[in-house]
């Protein structure tokens, strides 16, 4: 049956040879080549699209229409298919002599003489130039992020991973993946609505591709998440020029309509190595960027060995926080703060303390990464409410009288109105009022990641009538107009300024700067981390108001503040150490 087939299309095309002619000339894009490959026939069509005149085609190679688009593996791959005698097809894209683009569908054919040996090849083209373009359209579609027109993650995983079989290639190639996000963002969409964030966004998007080379990519990973993956701008610019620009630019103020707004960034670097996969890039370069959060944000850091170890840490933490809280590993205990000049303890400091199985009873410093997960925090605060009700009914119950408290409030529990209502309810339960109750913030929870949201919560919450501790009182970087716009009424230094108090004069001229400060701005004044008597008389000297620390009591359960009541009455401290 394909014989008689054969047979008739022959008796047809030799019947109709010139028709036959034109239809391969109007459809086809054809050319011969002889076994180097010198072009020695094409037919109009491929004059037509290549706008190259026949006399600078024949003698030439395929090299005069060569895009630069396919790398040399591409070709090496269709000279050894034809070569060996096989027939190749595949997509080429080729540049005309305008230096426009066009795709043609190619099959290439060996071309045997009559003793079976290779004299050349027959190339049959189509073109498909159209299709090609809307495929490509539709790639691009789909990896772009129709707000801002940069890469989707779709578009950055496959970036990503091509820059990993880049670096594979020429192992000397830096490449470095820069992952951030925006702090302040959320605050803006809360405030200003989602219109104002949209706007953010696409400032944000055209000053990142203002600052690289159109080369890299830059990437919209979802809601404030971004990521560059540098590959061209390094081998002209320092990263860490780029990083110092980037965050110029991140906090640079943004006009949204009549009000300016402002975000900053926290930055995760890993370097694209060859033997790591994209998805493990991607952890470590979040790993960096978690790390700079921790610090506090507006900062950029490298990813390290050091950093993976904390996260497995870290992970470890939480996974056993989680257990913990749903067996009430976590209790309240309490510390006594000395006021130097009535000789009592009118007030006590509430410090979380965790009853973990391997680890025995650990202080908060040991799990601090668990008051910034913010469902662990949300999980704990009615447990921690509910302790509270406890030992307060306790107290009622057992002392004549108690100090005023001290609660530690995290950014989380700031930004947690659930929290503070709880709280708020608990004290009207008990009978209390809000001015009985001190609550201790860090400057560096002021200074992180949504400040402005978390000094409007403090304003209301002074407002309340809650006394309110500024803590760590000179070691980060607290704009001094803070202390005059929040009503705080004291300040305490840490104890990391007091441990070399009776040996160095620096020392003492650090704290007693800090102490004439707060007093200035009419705080009273804590020292913690007091160990000795030494140290409390040159506390004392220095007008300092309050001192807390293991030689007044070290932090004991609720029960043994009952039995230990002595503690909080008049000239307790010679027998302090006893308490516990």
């Amino acid at each position: 049956m394909s014989l008689k087939h054969d047979d008739r299309l022959r008796a047809l095309t030799h019947k109709d040879s010139d028709f036959w002619a034109d239809v391969v000339d109007n459809v086809l894009i054809v050319a011969i080549t002889d076994v180097r490959g010198v072009i020695t026939y094409v037919n109009d069509r491929f004059c037509e699209i290549s706008r190259y005149p026949r006399e600078e085609l024949l003698g030439s190679t395929h090299r005069i229409v060569n895009s630069g688009y396919h790398d040399a593996s591409f070709f090496r791959q269709m000279y050894r298919t034809i070569r060996s005698g096989d027939i190749w097809r595949g997509n080429i894209c080729n540049r005309a002599k305008d230096g426009t683009l066009y795709w043609v569908a190619t099959t290439i054919m060996p071309k045997h003489n009559s003793l079976g040996a290779i004299e050349g090849y027959v190339a049959t083209r189509f073109e498909i130039t159209e299709l090609m373009n809307t495929r490509d359209r539709l790639k691009s579609l789909a990896a772009t992020d129709p707000l801002t027109g940069l890469f989707n993650r779709g578009g950055f995983n496959t970036m990503l991973q091509a820059s990993v079989e880049e670096k594979a290639r020429n192992i000397t190639r830096e490449i470095m993946l820069v992952m951030f996000d925006l702090d302040g963002f959320k605050q803006i969409n809360d405030i200003h609505g989602h219109h104002a964030g949209d706007v953010v966004l696409k400032v944000i998007s055209r000053r990142l591709q203002d600052l690289v080379s159109p080369q890299d990519a830059v990437c919209r990973l979802g809601g404030d998440e971004f990521a560059l993956i540098l590959n061209q701008t390094l081998r002209t610019t320092q990263l860490t020029s780029i990083l110092e620009r980037l965050l110029a630019i991140l906090e640079a103020p943004i006009e949204v309509g009549n009000t300016v707004v402002n975000v900053s960034g926290s930055i995760g670097i890993c370097p694209v190595a060859s033997q790591e996969s994209a998805e493990s890039l991607q952890k470590n370069a979040d790993i960096a960027l978690y790390a700079a959060k921790r610090a506090g944000g507006h900062q950029a850091r490298m990813f390290d060995i050091t950093l993976h170890q904390h996260a497995l840490e870290r992970a470890q933490i939480l996974t056993d926080a989680r257990d913990g809280v749903e067996k009430d590993q976590f209790e309240l205990y309490y510390q006594p703060i000395l006021n130097l000049a009535t000789g009592r303890c009118d007030q006590i400091e509430a410090l979380l303390r965790w009853h973990h199985p391997l680890r025995g009873l650990l202080a908060a410093e040991s799990f601090r990464d668990v008051f910034l997960d913010a469902t662990l925090a949300q999980a704990m605060s009615p447990r921690l409410v509910k302790s509270f009700q406890n030992d307060m009914r306790l107290w009622n119950s057992s002392l004549s009288t108690y100090p005023n408290l001290t609660i530690n409030l995290s950014r989380l529990d700031l930004l947690n109105v659930g929290f503070q209502n709880d709280l708020e309810a608990e004290i009207k339960r008990q009978g209390g009022d809000a001015s009985d109750y001190v609550l201790e913030i860090s400057e560096s929870v002021l200074a992180g990641r949504r400040s402005d949201r978390v000094l409007l919560r403090l304003q209301e919450l002074a407002d309340l009538g809650f006394q309110l501790t500024l803590d760590d009182f000179g070691l980060a970087t607290l704009p001094i107009a803070v202390l005059r716009d929040i009503r705080f009424t004291q300040a305490k230094i840490s104890r990391r300024l007091v441990c070399d108090l009776e040996h160095s004069q620096q020392a003492r001229d650090v704290i007693a700067h800090l102490t004439g400060l707060g007093h200035a701005f009419g705080l009273s004044v804590t020292v913690s981390g007091v160990e000795t008597k030494e140290q409390m008389d040159i506390l004392t000297a220095m007008n300092v108001d309050r001192i807390q620390g293991f030689y007044i009591s070290p932090p004991i359960s609720a029960a043994n503040l009952v039995l230990a009541e002595h503690i909080l009455a008049p000239d307790h401290t010679e027998v302090a150490l006893q308490a516990s």
